[in-house]
């Protein structure tokens, strides 16, 4: 016989179980692009172990971004801040992330969608979970450099249904919270000897 907190635990569910990711399609014309690039002095395989191995709260901290939960759909497992996540980066992981803009007057939560990692490919793609702003993927990828060095290249396509939204909001932010998350990955890094 299950005692209750088991029997409770056993039937929980977390409410993004349900929710489905929607990603850009290349049929579709009215998605906006966003590209930044980042060079690392690390070599390649320096650097995707540490975007793929980060733990997500120090992946995703800073004066816009926060970690807010990781869930898991293929273990059901939750990760909350305070608790360590060594676990790594997986298809299927939904990150709920809290952005803080306008000086954290205003506050949005947003969810992705782990859908590939990929090392032979150089390539991480993320999908937007419904119900956030916008709509769309990123694609990380990476490119190992003559010098030694690595290119980490960070592709958005995305939508939100407002002009004003997709043409002078998203832009300007986006760009400030993935600057934040690969600046927090570049000083994960193990530095060059």
């Amino acid at each position: 016989m299950n005692s209750p907190i088991e029997e409770q635990t056993a039937s929980y569910s977390s409410p993004y179980s349900q929710l489905r990711s929607i990603c850009y399609s290349e049929s579709d014309p009215n998605y906006h692009e966003h590209f930044e690039k980042y060079i690392y002095d690390q070599p390649f395989d320096q650097v995707w172990d540490t975007y793929v191995t980060i733990d997500p709260a120090k992946a995703w901290a800073g004066r816009m971004i926060h970690f807010n939960q990781l869930y898991s759909r293929e273990t059901g497992e939750e990760v909350f801040p305070g608790q360590e996540y060594l676990g790594g980066m997986g298809v299927g992981q939904v990150i709920i992330l809290n952005l803080h803009v306008f000086f954290g007057a205003i506050k949005l939560t947003v969810g992705h969608e782990v859908m590939e990692v990929d090392k032979n490919k150089k390539l991480i793609r993320i999908c937007y979970l419904e119900n956030s702003k916008s709509e769309g993927s990123q694609f990380i990828t990476f490119k190992s450099l003559p010098n030694g060095k690595t290119e980490v290249s960070h592709k958005t396509f995305y939508r939100s249904g407002s002009w004003f939204r997709d043409k002078i909001i998203y832009p300007y932010f986006h760009t400030k919270a993935i600057n934040e998350f690969h600046g927090n990955v570049r000083n994960a890094i193990p530095k060059k000897k």
